[in-house]
């Protein structure tokens, strides 16, 4: 009995009206709505989001791409292939020591973000100039 009010209440006009003033006026929460909205995303979001150490692993592989493709764009002015892009993630995480010190460096980095430009901290273990990025040889 309670299941079909709180259905009925679900499926009513004034929650939706409700809803549809929150999605207009709050930018996160309608942006949050339309990824989660998004078959690819969501199915994403529930296969590499089920834990909190699965999350934090996630977005420390979404925080470099994105880095490695800004620092791509800024030094070439062009784009990172996402081939080449996924190689450099790939190889960088592969590595035990190369993985926990880019695990270190992202996660202060999103604590901290003014402390310390995030390519900074881990371009230690990288050769970059205008034709590449690849990790070093040690």
């Amino acid at each position: 009995m309670e299941n079909s009010k709180i259905i009925k209440k679900n499926d009513s006009f004034d929650l939706k009206k409700k809803g549809e003033e929150i999605l207009d006026n709050h930018e996160f929460l309608s942006d949050l709505a339309e990824i989660m909205e998004d078959e690819k995303c969501a199915k994403f979001f529930k296969k590499y989001f089920s834990s909190m150490s699965e999350s934090k692993i996630s977005l420390v592989y979404i925080k470099l791409y994105e880095e490695f493709k800004n620092k791509w764009k800024k030094l070439t002015d062009k784009e990172l292939d996402k081939r080449i892009n996924i190689y450099i993630l790939w190889k960088m995480m592969k590595d035990g020591k190369t993985n926990r010190l880019a695990l270190h460096t992202v996660l202060n980095h999103m604590e901290n973000p003014k402390k310390q430009e995030l390519f900074e901290g881990i371009k230690e273990f990288m050769n970059i100039s205008d034709k590449y990025i690849k990790l070093k040889d040690k």
